[in-house]
């Protein structure tokens, strides 16, 4: 099992987010959680990697336990990719660029392969003409995929995608 998440509760001083979620997700498997605007999706990723502390209940990613006291985040977060609604790609930084900061600070790969390993990220999500191209000048699509190449890139066990998925229809169609 990758990742098992046990009684997960989440609070924002009277409001409770996460009420006892429990979730397991196994190699090779896709989880998707659907749920209207405001219902906690951001914020049980969130905790997952522990970008937000959970209220109560533990979190194992890879048979270690997350919520642990003395965990090493920074390690497991390197094992965790994760795309962020907003992309939060470096604004100063080229698509490449974005892609490679990980693979050098974290990874320690010497810049040749990871600039590599980054432009084979950005040629599967069809972006490698886009490169040397600032966030600024991409589209909201665009960054989005450079925002998952770069995710990509790390060679994460677990990835985390924190999309909004708009719909062209009214909602009385769905």
């Amino acid at each position: 099992m990758v990742l098992d998440v046990q009684d997960l509760h989440k609070s924002f001083g009277e409001l409770e987010v996460i009420k006892g979620v429990n979730l397991q997700v196994h190699q090779g498997e896709v989880v998707c959680i659907i749920g209207p605007s405001g219902a906690g999706k951001s914020t049980l990723l969130r905790c997952i990697n522990r970008l937000e502390e959970p209220t109560r209940g533990r979190i194992f990613f890879d048979g270690q336990e997350v919520t642990g006291r003395h965990v090493n985040l920074n390690k497991i977060r390197s094992q965790m990719g994760m795309v962020f609604q907003h992309f939060n790609l470096f604004p100063h930084l080229t698509a490449l660029e974005n892609c490679t900061l990980g693979l050098i600070k974290v990874r320690k790969l010497k810049r040749k392969e990871a600039e590599e390993r980054a432009m084979a990220m950005l040629r599967l999500v069809g972006l490698e003409d886009k490169a040397h191209v600032k966030p600024a000048k991409l589209s909201g699509g665009q960054q989005q995929r450079v925002a998952i190449a770069r995710a990509l890139a790390m060679e994460p066990k677990l990835m985390l995608f924190d999309v909004a998925y708009l719909c062209s229809r009214s909602r009385a169609d769905w």
